[in-house]
């Protein structure tokens, strides 16, 4: 895995224009394993599964957002290799307020893949900002977290980028969690993805587990 690319896209999809690097004391040590992010006056932890680090460099928040990008401890010189993550690298980022129906309403599910379809929700979902462009292969949801298997056959922004990828939904704490895997073209695998994005929405379930909504 090409880390140099990575961090390009992470920068891309954080908008730089809008958010601002993070203090490095919120990170400490450099790459570590969960970061507690405020965002409109909600506290949301985002905590890696094991094998994974947040990478400090790519941290960025404003009032209402904050983004970091995740990667194999043993690219940033940590230990917690595990076979088979080359190719693949995974995103959070946090929202104000919630993209998701209440917890506990019945038409939570059938109001996210009603978004998720419309010309808005595919352009949100891709990465080329060409809705036309952007097919939704599958949703499905598990625990409270909604997984959207994305195709974006526009322009991406860098050269490489895997067409196919998942992108899963969460709230915490009254806030909208937004995951992603990241990979480039014939180096990741999507059951793969899939199986970490799912390992990094339990991570972050229960890290914040017990907090009430702000």
């Amino acid at each position: 895995m090409r880390i140099g690319r990575f961090g390009r896209v992470a920068f891309w999809l954080a908008g730089l224009s809008a958010l601002a690097a993070c203090d490095p004391s919120m990170l400490p040590g450099g790459s570590p394993s969960r970061a507690q992010f405020d965002v409109g006056g909600a506290a949301v932890t985002i905590a890696a599964p094991r094998g994974w680090c947040l990478d400090p460099s790519t941290a960025r928040k404003s009032a209402g957002g904050a983004f970091v990008l995740l990667t194999d401890c043993g690219l940033l010189g940590k230990p917690g290799v595990v076979d088979g993550r080359k190719g693949v690298a995974l995103t959070a980022s946090i929202s104000d307020g919630s993209l998701l129906a209440a917890e506990g309403d019945a038409d939570a599910s059938s109001d996210f893949e009603d978004f998720v379809t419309s010309r808005e929700g595919r352009e949100v979902l891709g990465r080329s900002g060409q809705p036309d462009r952007v097919r939704i292969l599958a949703t499905r949801s598990s625990g409270g977290v909604y997984y959207v298997l994305v195709e974006d056959r526009g322009r991406l922004p860098i050269a490489g980028l895997d067409r196919q990828f998942w992108r899963a939904f969460l709230d915490v704490n009254g806030r909208t969690v937004a995951l992603s895997s990241l990979g480039f073209t014939g180096e990741s695998d999507a059951q793969a993805s899939l199986n970490e994005l799912a390992s990094l929405a339990k991570a972050i379930q229960a890290a914040n587990r017990g907090r009430a909504p702000a």
